[in-house]
């Protein structure tokens, strides 16, 4: 008699347990989530204000809590150098005439600017710089009027300008490469299309034998003084 009313009482915790947990389901059918948080965390946007964002403009501690703040008016990353010429037919003739290449031309910088140009330019311009790109080749861009050779008049300044604000159909890509990348693609474009070729700087290695010495004279002085 016992055992039949446990088992009665049995039965009928698992007929409202399933009722409880069939009861809970959301709209569409979906169960309810418990601390969804734990394992499906909101992605934090850069420059966003999670108190503005939220409507919780009266709580101190999410107000202005961005992820990131936006620089100071006027102000310039450390290792950054203003471009100083504006993107006007006269700023692109100024830079031809003022600009030369920075970057000392080694085979390793060659390499990076063939590297950079198999991304970002041979698309349009081409495998050997005559502007017959796959896009172009496609139709789906215009065919390019500037073809690199050793007859064309393009002088350092005037490639990094157009790389760096685009000329033409051309856009541009300065969102994309680095000052230093635009240099190197000039010295590729240079040597490669154009047949310039300028001296190895055979120099290029001494600031890095400099800094290994350096960097062993510290570990030798901290091992002594460590053995003091």
């Amino acid at each position: 008699m016992k055992r039949k009313y446990l088992n009665k009482i049995s039965k009928l915790a698992v007929v409202l347990a399933v009722i409880s947990i069939a009861s809970c389901r959301e709209e569409g059918g979906l169960a309810p989530e418990y601390m969804p948080d734990m394992y499906r965390s909101p992605s934090i946007e850069t420059y966003v204000d999670y108190g503005e964002l939220r409507g919780k403009q009266g709580n101190d501690s999410i107000i202005n809590s961005m992820s990131a703040r936006q620089p100071v008016e006027g102000s310039i990353p450390r290792g950054f150098q203003p471009y100083g010429y504006e993107n006007t037919p006269e700023g692109y003739e100024m830079a031809g005439q003022n600009l030369k290449n920075p970057i000392a031309y080694t085979d390793a910088v060659l390499a990076g600017g063939k590297e950079l140009y198999g991304m970002f330019c041979v698309h349009c311009h081409g495998k050997t710089g005559q502007g017959d790109g796959s896009l172009v080749e496609r139709d789906k861009f215009p065919p390019i009027p500037t073809k690199f050779s050793a007859t064309l008049e393009l002088s350092e300044g005037k490639m990094f300008h157009t790389i760096t604000y685009g000329k033409g159909l051309m856009g541009s890509h300065a969102s994309q490469l680095r000052q230093d990348e635009r240099w190197k693609l000039v010295h590729y474009i240079n040597v490669e299309f154009m047949g310039k070729v300028p001296e190895v700087d055979t120099s290029a290695t001494a600031p890095v034998e400099v800094a290994e010495e350096f960097a062993a004279e510290v570990v030798e002085a901290a091992v002594e003084e460590i053995g003091h």
